[in-house]
């Protein structure tokens, strides 16, 4: 029997991902003229998938890439792609480029931006990273914190690609990566988080980073929980000094880091919890598992 062919919205259309046609003069291919987000599906809906659009849309407007389905039009279309594909639980990616380049366009128009939607595949990390930690690598491929493309979510992401092999040739799970002034920024995929005495700290945007929606979500149940948390910029050696680290993203929610390079964090005197994920980034994990509960009505 033929495996069913993984469905996808393509410029108007559903159709199998095999045969997704986009110009060849589009922006995206031609010039890296795209932006995405990446999100989960739980339980059939979509996470602060509103939150998402709302960066997208943001994004456009900065880069000139104009969506023209609306957000409700959207919402629809992942719902119809989750059903088309028999899939509750999964990776969502909705991709936006620039369009066809037309040589007729005056300098203040832009074309309606190709627009992209995948809903399947691995939507989670193996449970074991989240009980032991994962291991991430400090990144030679640093941020340029000037660069007006660092703070949105472009497919110009080779740096961020070849951060993640380097990653993963290390046997790895993460990259991070410091601006050219030596101060922490992100992962490769990732928002950074480290917790030292008791308060939860992370790199503000300006110091080269993405404004993550997990991010976001993770500094909202600090609050709740009455966790102390700030931003302010963070050298190695905060990193290092921190008593735990943890990353977040919309895939890999809340995942404890266990060692960096080759050092480990946990209590220095209990061996038996160095390395292991610490109590701040396991209240935290929950906090966001019970926040997902409530906004899908997933059972997480």
């Amino acid at each position: 029997m033929a495996e069913k062919p993984q469905m996808m919205y393509a410029c108007g259309r559903i159709v199998p991902e095999r045969e997704a046609l986009v110009s060849a003069l589009d922006a995206g291919l031609l010039l890296g003229a795209g932006l995405f987000e990446t999100l989960r599906t739980y339980n059939g809906r979509p996470f602060r998938l509103r939150q998402h659009l709302a960066r997208l849309r943001s994004s456009g407007q900065v880069f000139r890439i104009f969506v023209g389905e609306t957000d409700d039009e959207i919402e629809g279309i992942i719902g119809r792609l989750l059903e088309a594909n028999g899939v509750s639980d999964a990776r969502l990616r909705i991709t936006a480029t620039r369009g066809p380049i037309f040589e007729e366009l005056a300098d203040d128009e832009a074309p309606r931006a190709t627009l992209l939607v995948t809903a399947g595949g691995q939507a989670f990390y193996p449970p074991e990273l989240y009980e032991r930690g994962a291991a991430v690598i400090v990144s030679d491929v640093r941020i340029n914190e000037t660069d007006p493309r660092t703070f949105h979510k472009t497919t110009n992401f080779l740096g961020n690609l070849l951060a993640l092999q380097d990653a993963h040739r290390g046997r790895a799970t993460e990259a991070l990566r410091f601006n050219s002034k030596n101060r922490l920024a992100e992962g490769a995929i990732s928002n950074v988080f480290l917790v030292s005495g008791r308060r939860l700290l992370t790199p503000p945007v300006e110091d080269g980073l993405l404004p993550g929606v997990t991010r976001a979500a993770v500094l909202e149940l600090a609050a709740e929980v009455g966790v102390p948390a700030g931003q302010r910029s963070l050298s190695v050696q905060d990193l290092l000094d921190a008593d735990e680290v943890f990353l977040t993203n919309s895939i890999m929610e809340v995942m404890p880091v266990a060692r960096i390079e080759q050092h480990e964090f946990g209590p220095k005197d209990d061996e038996a919890h160095l390395g292991k994920p610490g109590p701040v980034t396991r209240r935290l994990a929950q906090g966001y598992k019970a926040l997902v509960a409530r906004e899908t009505g997933a059972q997480v």
